[in-house]
């Protein structure tokens, strides 16, 4: 039914209709079509490259019970978590995503300070995350290095600065425009799909032996010190695993970022995030399953200097086909830090347009070219390489990155879901995409699970903690950021910012109304409401 037959004038535009609804114009070129939503979600989790790199990690720390009974546990509790962001975004299809949910579900009482808080620690799980995916797949390419060559030596420097050296390319082909990120979309579907596909079968059918069932589904390893030097049971250790699988489960609300550039957004945002998270969950369970049955010698792997994934597939592939499976990671991590910047680009936009960042009016210039944000683009790459600077002198910063991100996403994740449920609840209207009455023992559960890995995640990842060199300094990055958005929004926040202004009543103000600073703008939108 065309625009005519529904009563819209010729030149309706439903996106644009529901986006001018919550306040925002068509600003950024609405180009991706579902598809290329999905395939960003999808790169934006990489499972490639969350299960491959940790893998010594969850042999260390519970081992294949982890690695298997881990992944199915997560799977099913980050669903209800998918679902409840899912009919959220449904309602909200903005780039500000989960930041905009927060603010409008609290209403004007509880939304400026949630929305405060929201932002930055989806803020610090994006950039967190993409700093430990790409930091992973720069020390994959020194590790293809050492395949052939073993004297090389694999160091935290050399990774930091190939990491560089790919973020930078990242944003550049950001910088490229629609395009470009168009092509690495599908690119990135066809990498993750059948470069899974590929690591399986070359794994399984090239093994020289393969692991009994018994020991892929009941074998319990545990090398982090725990037990043996603490009272500590097998169970906590267990639990401490689930970092590899929770890691790999991460980045599905890029879906809701690019809703503002995505055709259908009210249905494609939601589609996005729940079939990001399906294909994750069937691609990790299927690369935990081939890499645990293609262990040889337990022991050499998980001690390898080449990392327990690069020399499982060195033992079954041989060096040459090792090599190739090996530099499938690499790519698949490079296209996350592609896919990853712009999403955090559209969330510190929004951010900025409602006046949330320092010098915002600066930030918040759309390229004339790409008509993107291209200055949050190039921030959103400094930032990254510099989370990534503890790789020069930690030997846990992967899995200490990898602790952050969770934390930092779980709790922005989990923050309008909570609202939804509570103070959000009578006001909130259920769109194409709803729970019905299932949304709020859904919500519930996503929410107490996200505090108890919020928990889980800042606890040491061994015992004792005797070196240095291995302390997972999650704590310190979350206190850190809590002390930093606690402080600033008593200090000083709350006495201007109020969440997302409608750009829409300001711009029909232009010229009439000055307006220099965001409590200026939500008196005017007050009054022209």
């Amino acid at each position: 039914m065309d625009n005519n037959e529904k009563g819209h004038p010729a030149d309706y535009n439903e996106d644009e209709a529901r986006l001018a609804d919550l306040g925002y114009k068509q600003n950024m070129k609405r180009q991706f079509s579902g598809l290329q939503n999905f395939g960003f979600t999808l790169t934006n989790s990489s499972v490639l490259i969350g299960i491959v790199p940790l893998f010594t990690f969850g042999m260390n720390t519970g081992g294949p019970v982890a690695a298997i009974w881990g992944w199915v546990m997560v799977a099913f509790f980050v669903m209800f978590i998918g679902l409840g962001m899912a009919e959220i975004c449904s309602t909200f299809p903005t780039a500000g995503g989960l930041y905009f949910w927060t603010a409008k579900l609290g209403g004007p009482k509880w939304g400026p300070m949630f929305s405060w808080y929201e932002a930055w620690f989806n803020m610090l799980g994006q950039f967190a995350g993409c700093s430990g995916s790409v930091l992973a797949a720069a020390t994959f390419l020194n590790t293809m290095v050492k395949v052939w060559h073993p004297e090389y030596e694999v160091t935290g420097t050399k990774n930091f600065y190939i990491m560089a050296i790919m973020m930078v390319l990242g944003g550049l082909i950001n910088t490229a425009g629609g395009r470009a990120l168009k092509v690495a979309s599908l690119v990135s579907v066809v990498v993750h799909i059948f470069g899974t596909i590929a690591i399986v079968i070359v794994v399984l059918v090239g093994a020289p032996k393969l692991q009994s069932a018994e020991f892929v589904f009941t074998e319990f390893q545990d090398h982090t010190g725990y037990t043996e030097t603490s009272d500590a049971s097998p169970v906590f250790v267990f639990l401490l695993g689930l970092l590899q699988s929770q890691w790999s489960m991460l980045g599905y609300d890029a879906s809701a970022h690019m809703s503002e550039e995505t055709e259908k957004s009210y249905v494609n945002g939601p589609r996005g995030i729940l079939l990001s998270i399906f294909a994750s969950v069937c691609i990790g369970l299927c690369l935990a399953l081939a890499l645990t049955f293609g262990i040889q010698d337990y022991e050499t792997t998980r001690l390898s200097p080449l990392g327990a994934a690069p020399q499982i597939f060195v033992d079954c592939a041989g060096k040459t086909g090792g090599s190739i499976l090996i530099f499938l990671i690499v790519f698949a991590g490079f296209l996350c830090g592609i896919a990853t910047v712009a999403a955090n680009s559209r969330m510190l936009y929004a951010f900025a347009r409602d006046g949330g960042l320092p010098y915002s009016p600066y930030w918040t210039v759309l390229n004339k070219r790409t008509q993107m944000p291209l200055r949050l683009v190039w921030l959103s790459v400094v930032v990254i390489i510099i989370l990534a600077l503890p790789a020069i002198g930690s030997a846990a910063v992967l899995s200490a990155i990898s602790g952050i991100s969770i934390i930092g996403f779980t709790t922005s994740y989990a923050i309008p879901i909570l609202l939804r449920i509570t103070v959000g609840a009578e006001g909130f209207v259920q769109k194409e995409f709803n729970l019905g009455s299932w949304s709020k023992p859904i919500g519930w559960v996503a929410c107490i699970w996200t505090a108890f890995i919020f928990v889980i995640f800042n606890l040491p990842q061994t015992w004792p903690v005797i070196d240095m060199e291995f302390f997972n300094y999650t704590p310190a990055a979350v206190g850190f950021l809590l002390i930093f958005t606690t402080s600033s929004w008593f200090l000083s926040a709350r006495h201007w910012f109020k969440g997302p202004v409608s750009e829409i009543a300001l711009q029909e103000l232009d010229g009439v109304v000055p307006v220099t600073r965001p409590d200026e703008k939500q008196e005017v939108v007050e009054e022209v409401k």
